[in-house]
């Protein structure tokens, strides 16, 4: 399934560079690539494995999104991570691409309490 961590404000989007900065440096077996092909809205291009499980994400273009295609609980921990990325006077939006759900995640939130927005449907 896919989910989403989306701000709005494209003034304010995470930096390609940052993104990359970070991913490297918290997610060190993540395999990053840049933008390929057509594909205009998609900006960084990650994919991450753990346990057998995989996850691929990317961000938006204008830096104020993040796409991770991935259990749940591999979403919410990413979704928890980019929080740190995006300015804490920012409310960042953890949903699912059907927008089936969708809450805040407020800074200092807890993976339980991201597991939860889902949880709340």
């Amino acid at each position: 399934m896919t989910y989403l961590a989306i701000f709005e404000g494209q003034s304010r989007g995470v930096r390609r560079s940052d993104l990359i900065t970070a991913l490297e440096r918290d997610w060190p077996t993540a395999v990053i690539r840049e933008r390929q092909g057509s594909q205009e809205s998609r900006d960084v291009v990650w994919t991450y494995s753990e346990g057998g499980r995989d996850l691929e994400g990317y961000s938006h273009v204008d830096g104020t999104c993040i796409y991770l295609d991935s259990p749940l609980d591999l979403a919410a921990r990413f979704a928890l991570w980019f929080r740190r990325l995006v300015p804490s006077d920012v409310e960042l939006v953890f949903c699912d691409d059907g927008y089936n759900f969708n809450g805040i995640i407020e800074p200092g939130m807890d993976l339980d309490g991201v597991m939860a927005i889902a949880s709340d449907a």
